[in-house]
């Protein structure tokens, strides 16, 4: 997959490096995933299509990230060359729990 512009850039860098955090500040109970990002037109705002295994820690994984969405900012600034850092806001993804939802209702 050929990366075109600089949002596109931007996109993929901002859901690397979220993950780092993540990975790096959460704790260890339930696993959270940034599934992709999309910058608004203008790119001045950033939505984090976020999912969170087991299922059932969901709400306690979002509340983790929008409590640090600060940090991550100040994160996402000292390793992203870009002139500014878009405002972030997290989306809970449920596209994994609805495939798997399929995937047994075929199996039956």
């Amino acid at each position: 997959m050929a990366i075109r512009n600089h949002n596109e850039k931007l996109e993929v860098a901002i859901a690397r490096e979220a993950a780092v955090f993540f990975e790096r500040e959460g704790n260890r109970q339930a696993l959270i995933t940034v599934t992709h990002v999309v910058l608004t037109k203008r790119g001045n705002g950033a939505t984090l299509f976020i999912s969170v295994f087991p299922v059932d820690k969901e709400k306690a994984g979002l509340d983790f990230v929008r409590r640090n969405l600060g940090e991550l900012r100040r994160h996402l600034r000292e390793r992203i060359q870009s002139r500014a850092i878009p405002s972030l806001r997290i989306m809970a993804d449920h596209g994994e729990q609805a495939r798997e939802d399929i995937n047994r209702l075929l199996l039956e």
